[in-house]
């Protein structure tokens, strides 16, 4: 079983990175998993939650605690994809009592756990999650990740400056991950606008699609278009907003048609 790796983003996040780990014994679990696994990166988010919850039902049975919260947290992920925060929060709950049986690092699950709480607009307890993670945790993605988070509550809290800084500590931290690269420069984009440079704005947002397209994020990809196409409509550059606008559109259709 591997672990997804997040990516936190003010519009929708989710990274497909992975770290791998001990492959499971159990065959059934393993194929399963696959499955699951191969939904996921298909975009058939509600299959993956189907035969992750099936594969969450076996690695129980087996009691094997590693299995158990590398499902719940993928399984986690797959919920706060389509939006159902209290069911992320229930598989969540799941894998950090697996991952503290198991002797994990829990900075993964605390990072998906403020992501939940950013997205419900719990600030505060997004923040203090970020702050468990900092005493959890020195990987430089954990830590661009935290800076990532926030500035995207600075953003929604319409604060540039304190978003800004957020941007500046995110930068001091080395990280070869294109989705998380992708994330930092939406994060940019909507610094400027904000600030109100809609031209900037708009630039920086283009080489955040870029970016999630590489690492083949392609809903997250779509929305960043949407988002720019917004920007350069503000900046009054029409032919590059329509364009921007169709291109969203087009993919967030074909998307939702192959989900289906």
């Amino acid at each position: 079983m591997r672990r997804f790796v997040i990516v936190l983003a003010l519009l929708a996040h989710v990274g497909c990175a992975t770290s791998p780990t001990v492959p499971p014994k159990d065959k059934e679990l393993s194929r399963t998993s696959d499955l699951a696994r191969a939904a996921f990166e298909d975009g058939a988010v509600a299959r993956a939650i189907d035969l992750y919850r099936k594969a969450l039902n076996r690695a129980h049975a087996m009691d094997d605690a590693t299995e158990i919260g590398n499902t719940a947290y993928n399984l986690a992920l797959c919920h706060i994809i389509l939006g159902q925060l209290d069911q992320a929060s229930a598989a969540l709950a799941d894998a950090r009592v697996a991952f503290q049986r198991g002797g994990s690092n829990p900075a993964d699950v605390l990072l998906l756990e403020a992501t939940v709480a950013q997205r419900q607009g719990k600030s505060e307890q997004a923040l203090s999650l970020a702050d468990q993670v900092l005493s959890a945790s020195s990987d430089e993605d954990d830590l661009f990740q935290v800076a990532l988070l926030r500035g995207t509550i600075a953003c929604q809290q319409d604060d540039p400056v304190r978003a800004r800084a957020a941007l500046a500590e995110a930068s001091k931290h080395h990280s070869a991950n294109a989705a998380l690269l992708a994330a930092r420069e939406r994060l940019a984009g909507n610094i400027f606008l904000l600030e109100g440079n809609p031209a900037e704005a708009a630039a920086a947002l283009d080489r955040a699609a870029a970016l999630f397209q590489k690492a083949r994020h392609y809903r997250d990809m779509a929305l960043t278009l949407r988002r720019a196409g917004e920007a350069y409509r503000e900046a009054g550059d029409t032919p590059r907003a329509e364009d921007r606008l169709f291109r969203a559109q087009r993919s967030l259709a074909a998307q939702e048609k192959k989900a289906e």
